[in-house]
Order: C-alpha cells, then sequence, then structure tokens
C-alpha cells in the first residue's frame, strides 16, 4: 500500500506500585534520545519537569525510567543522575544548558555495579541521598552514560510530549560530553517517561487518556483519575488559569471541535476535595487516520491483512475488483471488518485485483481511501495453487535460464517478485530413471533444490525432494554460470502430472519450507508428467518383432501374435516420449526421428511389450 501521512496519538499508562511516587508521562514515543541515547557511546541530557506538573513536594529518593522490554544496556550501563531546581521552564536553544554547579549528583554507577534494566524495561536508580523537592520550582534531571560502546537502535525509552521545550541532549560515539562544559546539543518538547519515587500527589494528576467515538466536530475522552472525586476539563491550546468544566466522570464527550483544525487539545485536572491535581494536556486529533498495513499476504483465493489500529475507529473497509476503479464509485466489491488481523476470502486463483482500504470511524464518518494520491487503486495478485515465496533476483540471481527433459526454458530471466509460474512446459519423466538438469545463474553461489508434487496436494515436503542443494557457481560472484545437476524419479512415484518447484537461495542452502521467502535467488515451477518405467530389458508379453531394426528408411514394421490396434509410444535416450500413437495396421512412421538409440513401448489388448529401436 502506499505510505500516507497520518495524524494520531497513542498513549497508554505504564502500571507502577503508587505508593510514595508521583507519575510523569505516559506516552509511547520512541527515538527521542532522553533520558540517554544507547545507540551511541556516550550521550547527557537535561529534562525539565515544571512544579504544576509534578503537583507534590518532599524527599525524592529515586527514580524510574521505562524501555521497551527488548531493551538491553549491556554497553550503556555507566549511569550518572544529577538532579537539581530551577525556575527554567523551558530550553531556549541547543546550547542552552543548566549549569552543573546547580545541580547535584545523586548517583554514580561502577564497573562492579552499572545500571541495569528488568525484563519488563524499567530502569530503578535509588539516590545515594535523597533529593529535597520544594514543591513550588521546576525540577531538572540530567543523566550522563559514559560507558565506551552502543546498544541497538531498537533500544529505547518512552516519552511523552510537552507543550514546551523540556529537554536538551547530546550523543556521539566519539567525543565523552563533559557536564561541566556540554557542547552544543539538540533539543526538544519531549521528556522522558519518569517515575518520581518518595513523594506523592495530594491529588494524583490524571493518566491514561484515550480518545473514541470520533465524529467531524466531537470525541469522547476517557482517562484514568485514582480516587478524585471530580474532574475539570477545558478545550483550550493553552493552559487554563481558572477553573473549568466540572465533571463527576473520568469521561467527557467533547463537542464542538473546530471541523477547520484536525489537531485539539483538552486539559484535565482532577479535584480531590480542597485539593486539585496539575491541569494535564491531552492532543488528539478527530480526523478519521486512513489504515496503516504493515503486511498482506495474498492467499490462494484471497488475501490476509495486518494493520495498526486506529484510535477511535469501528472498523474498516475493503473495495476491491477485478478492474480498475474510482474508489467509492460504487462499482466494487466491498469487505468490512472490525479489527486486525483480517481475512479476505472468495477471491480468484492466480488473479490481479485493485484494493483500496479506509478507515470506519463512526456513523458516515470514514478516513479518505488509501488512494489519496489519484493514482488509481493497488494492485496485487492471488497466489497459484502452491505457494509463492517473494525473492530478489534483480542482481542476477536465480535462474537465467532452465533446461531438463523436453523442457527448454533456456532464457527464463528473472521472474516478478522471484517467483517464475511456468507450469505451461511439461516433460514426460520415467519412474526410476535420471535426468539431467541444466540450470544458469546470472550470480555464483546459488543453491537449489527440487521437489515435485507427487500427492499433488499443492505442498511440496521433504520426501518430495528430488535435488538438494546443488551449487551453481560455487565461490563464484556476478557473471554468468552454468551447471548441471542430476535427480531420479523414485521407482514408485505416482504416475501422472504434476507440479516441479526448482528453488534457489544465495550464498546459503535452500530452506527446508519451500514456501519461506529468502533475501536473494528465485523460485521457478514446471510440470512433469510421471509415466510408468521402462527398465533396462527387453519386455515381450506380445511376441513382438520390429524389422528392420536398425532402420534407416521412413518405416519400421511391428508384428505381434495377439490382434488389435497398437498403441506405439517410442522414447530417446533421456526419456523423453518422441512418438505417441495408434496404428492400425502393422507400419509406424519414423520418418522424424534423428539418428540415435530409442525405445518403443507397444500396447495391444492390455498387454505390453518394450524394445529397442535403432536409427540409423
Amino acid at each position: 500500500m502506499k505510505k500516507n501521512y497520518i495524524f494520531y496519538t497513542l498513549f497508554f499508562l505504564f502500571s507502577f506500585s503508587i505508593n510514595s511516587q508521583v507519575v510523569l508521562g505516559d506516552g509511547d514515543i520512541l527515538n527521542s534520545s532522553v533520558p540517554i541515547e544507547a545507540y551511541y557511546g556516550y550521550s547527557y541530557s537535561q529534562t525539565i519537569y515544571k512544579s504544576s506538573q509534578i503537583n507534590a513536594s518532599g524527599s525524592i529518593t529515586g527514580v524510574s525510567y521505562t524501555a521497551t522490554p527488548s531493551t538491553t544496556l549491556t554497553t550503556s550501563g555507566q549511569w550518572v543522575v544529577y538532579v537539581g531546581l530551577t525556575e527554567k521552564e523551558t530550553f531556549e536553544s541547543t546550547s542552552d544548558w543548566i549549569p552543573i554547579s546547580e545541580l547535584t549528583q545523586l548517583y554514580a554507577a561502577t564497573d562492579e555495579a552499572p545500571t541495569t534494566i528488568s525484563e519488563e524495561g524499567v530502569v530503578t536508580i535509588t539516590f545515594d541521598t535523597p533529593f529535597e523537592y520544594d514543591g513550588s520550582s521546576n525540577l531538572v534531571i540530567a543523566v550522563e552514560e559514559n560507558q565506551d560502546g552502543y546498544d541497538s537502535s531498537s533500544d529505547d525509552f518512552y516519552s511523552t510530549e510537552a507543550d514546551q521545550i523540556a529537554s536538551i541532549y547530546y550523543y556521539s560515539d566519539g567525543v565523552n560530553p563533559d557536564p561541566t562544559d556540554p557542547p552544543v546539543g539538540n533539543i526538544t518538547q519531549r521528556y522522558p517517561n519518569v517515575v518520581l519515587e518518595g513523594i506523592s500527589q495530594d491529588c494524583p494528576n490524571p493518566t491514561g487518556f484515550s480518545t473514541d467515538s470520533f465524529t467531524a466536530t466531537s470525541a469522547e475522552i476517557s482517562w484514568e483519575g485514582g480516587s478524585a472525586e471530580a474532574f475539570e476539563y477545558v478545550y483550550s491550546d493553552t493552559e487554563p488559569e481558572g477553573a473549568g468544566e466540572s465533571i463527576s466522570t473520568s469521561t467527557v464527550t467533547v463537542v464542538n471541535l473546530d471541523s477547520e483544525t484536525t489537531e485539539h487539545t483538552v486539559w484535565v485536572r482532577a479535584v480531590c476535595g480542597d485539593n486539585a491535581s496539575a491541569w494535564i494536556s491531552y492532543t488528539f486529533s478527530n480526523l478519521c487516520a486512513m489504515p496503516v498495513l504493515t503486511s498482506w499476504q495474498m492467499t490462494q483465493n484471497g488475501a490476509n491483512f495486518e494493520g495498526l489500529s486506529i484510535e477511535g475507529a469501528s472498523g474498516y473497509q475493503i473495495e476491491y475488483s477485478t478492474e480498475m476503479f474510482v474508489p467509492g464509485d460504487g462499482t466494487a466489491e466491498l469487505f468490512f471488518f472490525s479489527t486486525f488481523p483480517a481475512e479476505l476470502t472468495g477471491l480468484e486463483i492466480s488473479t490481479s485485483y485493485y484494493f483500496t482500504i479506509r478507515t470506519v470511524c463512526g456513523d458516515g464518518f470514514f478516513s479518505d481511501w488509501s488512494d489519496n494520491n489519484n493514482d488509481g487503486p493497488d494492485l496485487w495478485t492471488t497466489q497459484g495453487l502452491t505457494c509463492e515465496p517473494a525473492l530478489n533476483c534483480t542482481v542476477g540471481d536465480g535462474f537465467a535460464g532452465l533446461v531438463f527433459g523436453d523442457i527448454d526454458n533456456s532464457d527464463s530471466g528473472c521472474s516478478g517478485n522471484g517467483f517464475g509460474n511456468f507450469t505451461d512446459l511439461s516433460t514426460d519423466l520415467a519412474q526410476g530413471d535420471t535426468y539431467d538438469v541444466t540450470m544458469t545463474t546470472g550470480y555464483g553461489n546459488q543453491y537449489v533444490r527440487a521437489w515435485i508434487d507427487f500427492n499433488d496436494d499443492y505442498t511440496y515436503t521433504a520426501d518430495e525432494l528430488v535435488l538438494d542443494n546443488f551449487i551453481i557457481g560455487e565461490g563464484l560472484a556476478s557473471g554468468t554460470h552454468t551447471g548441471t545437476a542430476q535427480f531420479t524419479i523414485p521407482a514408485e512415484a505416482t504416475l501422472g502430472s504434476h507440479y516441479i518447484r526448482f528453488k534457489s537461495n544465495w550464498n546459503a542452502v535452500v530452506p527446508d519450507d519451500p514456501c519461506e521467502a529468502t533475501t536473494y535467488g528465485e523460485t521457478e515451477e514446471y510440470t512433469v508428467n510421471i509415466v510408468e518405467s521402462l527398465g533396462i530389458s527387453d519386455i515381450d508379453l506380445l511376441n513382438l518383432r520390429i524389422y528392420p531394426n536398425p532402420v534407416d528408411g521412413n518405416t519400421v514394421t511391428i508384428l505381434s501374435s495377439v490382434s488389435g490396434d497398437k498403441f506405439v509410444e517410442v522414447f530417446d535416450i533421456n526419456g523423453r516420449k518422441v512418438i505417441s500413437t495408434t496404428i492400425f495396421n502393422d507400419d509406424l512412421d519414423v520418418s522424424n526421428l534423428v539418428s540415435g538409440f530409442y525405445t518403443t513401448r507397444v500396447t495391444i489388448a492390455g498387454k505390453t511389450s518394450v524394445s529397442k529401436l535403432i536409427v540409423k
């Protein structure tokens, strides 16, 4: 699907025990480089938390930060934490650091006891000495990370969007910043989600905001309010200076939203008797956002969709058709589903369909169709009877040509999406016989496996493997490389027509699963017809005579003690059937045969004889 700009805000509450704690921030924003940047060798950051946000006072005994559960601090564990008071509310520039002289160092990790992270992704810092917070000043927390090394780019801490420039930070692989004289850094409105240990709010701030029931001019806002008796809210871009509209529940429907604006801010505070929490801002969009598809898989008769749920959505619609259409014009089929993942069925095998998708946000309230660029719906094709793994053969990998039996696909080239459906090409292969397959590639070190779907269930299994990791151009790089392998048809192979799959993989063995996609390689599929074994010895159930043999003319005579029409098959030395005909007398036309050795199989009244034939 096409990428689209979408505007929505997702929030979720990190759960902590709330005994003597203040939770600041519940956003799910990543890649903010605060409190540390684990993907670089060194980092230093400062963050301002406003007193109105904290809404408490007392002895802060420590702090906790939360990262993604997969985050590690293997080489990012040398933390030093400083805390101080400041009248500053925002960082004015990339060099507007708060002097270290105004901060107090309260924690420093050692080599013996580095800063660690829990399995849940929580980093807990216990201060050496509690910090006395006066409740009226703004609080600044600075974090320095000194360990020489870096972790993954996905090792990130969660942060929340503020209404001011809340953080300043610096990171580098080569320069360990000096907190007494930090270099020019970066600034951001984001602040890391943090828990202040040891203090508590008389009236806890609202948390865990969410949005539901969108319309073009209204939205339902919900939050967590702890033990609050009531709440106040204000729809405004700026923090309220007085009281707001009072409500008794932690859910409110905000109406009369500016229809010309897609981003809206609501301020909420808890009321606990004579006390009130800080005003907490929540920014949301009543724009019905277009769906975000994370993956989709075309099947033989449909499609499977994975995607990100859109906040406030009541479901999603897909339009599809085998013909190009204008989204929403009513000419295409319509498929509704309420949640991801979704499965669309009833499509035709190996058929191309045009698709668009949109979000349903309420009765008569929809997002735009995904065709927002006006370039038409997206075109996807259902799979054939067998799976079609996506591989990349554009740089020469895979098969530039493939020849075996009667099949000569010596100029097959790179197939679209790395899958070549050549099942219209077929050849006869005899039970128990061995065949050459000549393969050409445009990039060396191509490992090749082949399977024949003997039971015709359109699934290739280990017992159907006939060629196991033959290497074309072993140890070679780009260029034209050709290799010839051999495979044998099992003596008891099921007679009849079957699919055969050749699958390549660059620089590594082909996976056991024939459906698995690899980065480089190609899959090609053909049809083979398994016939009875001809054997190496003559079989004569008909008292058969063929003459002249060797033959240098256009006709041979076939005589038998059994009367009836003769069904004659002639095979060359590679097992390819070159004649298949019924004769009603004794003469067989061999004028089209080139010089060589052949095997004839004659069937009369259900009895068969096999013998050799030489053509001069």
